[in-house]
């Protein structure tokens, strides 16, 4: 969104062993911390964060294993989404091509069961590294079942540190063609000309979450530089000097609105950091 105030410590774990020392010093020391990947889902207050944040990007691993019909991919957690299943594309390997060009790391797309175009992450996971709250690196086999609609088994304060995931082989033409048109309908529908952090708020009673907000009225509707979008209702842009404080102020406005009008309560997609202190 391009907004928000800063963090006390950003901190950059080069692997395993790193991440383990920096969460028993934070611990040991009594200072709070989370962890950020892309920060793509995320609006920070103008305030900042008073907790340090682990950011996992420099932990980047990727191995393929052949099997049969396919590979195990495995995948470090601060990967880039998209250049992973660019990755995959390249090697005739399908099964995440419709998750093409939502932005962020896989660490975050599993722990938010990213899903598009009737395909979820978590049609193809199969396991996953997770750092909990304890400090402890735990290896979790998952099944599809163990996911719902934007959940994934990952706790609020646990952070995948790498993915595995079942792929199946394809014509890598076919898959090119696939993420092709995925790009293509993103940029028609979607307002990619101007900051956003993607979908707002979740579906609700079985419809997409911009057509409550479209019913109720708010397209195009402002607080400061904080737009709902014109092109995709869902969607809150940044039209030039936005605050995270006129974007909360509008999140706000539109559950308000949304509520009153249409007795339909939206819960958010994105995550407000900051704004309680």
């Amino acid at each position: 969104m391009r907004v928000g105030g800063p963090a006390k410590w950003l901190l950059y774990p080069a692997d395993r062993t790193d991440i383990l020392a920096m969460v028993r010093h934070l611990n040991d020391s009594g200072i709070p911390y989370r962890f950020l990947g892309n920060g793509t889902n995320i609006i920070v207050s103008d305030e900042g964060v008073k907790a340090a944040l682990i950011r996992i990007t420099k932990m980047t691993r990727l191995a393929f294993e052949k099997t049969r019909d396919g590979a195990i991919a495995e995948v470090g957690g601060g990967y880039p989404l998209a250049r992973f299943i660019r990755e995959c594309a390249k090697r005739g390997l399908g099964g995440l091509e419709r998750l093409y060009w939502i932005p962020g790391s896989v660490g975050g797309a599993i722990k938010m069961n990213a899903g598009s175009f009737d395909q979820s992450i978590s049609d193809t996971v199969i396991g996953m590294d997770v750092l909990t709250a304890r400090g402890e690196i735990i290896e979790k086999a998952v099944k599809f079942e163990d996911f719902g609609y934007r959940v994934s088994p990952v706790g609020r304060q646990e952070c995948v540190i790498a993915g595995r995931f079942r792929l199946r082989t394809a014509d890598a033409e076919d898959l090119e063609q696939q993420m092709e048109y995925v790009y293509r309908e993103r940029k028609e529908r979607h307002p990619m000309e101007y900051p956003s952090a993607g979908s707002v708020f979740k579906a609700a009673k079985g419809r997409s979450a911009w057509w409550f907000v479209e019913k109720a009225g708010l397209r195009g509707y402002r607080i400061g530089d904080a737009c709902v979008s014109e092109k995709h209702t869902n969607f809150i842009v940044n039209m030039g000097r936005a605050r995270a404080a006129d974007i909360a102020a509008l999140i706000g406005k539109i559950k308000e609105e949304v509520f009153s009008k249409l007795g339909v309560t939206l819960e958010e997609e994105v995550e407000l950091w900051g704004f309680n202190g």
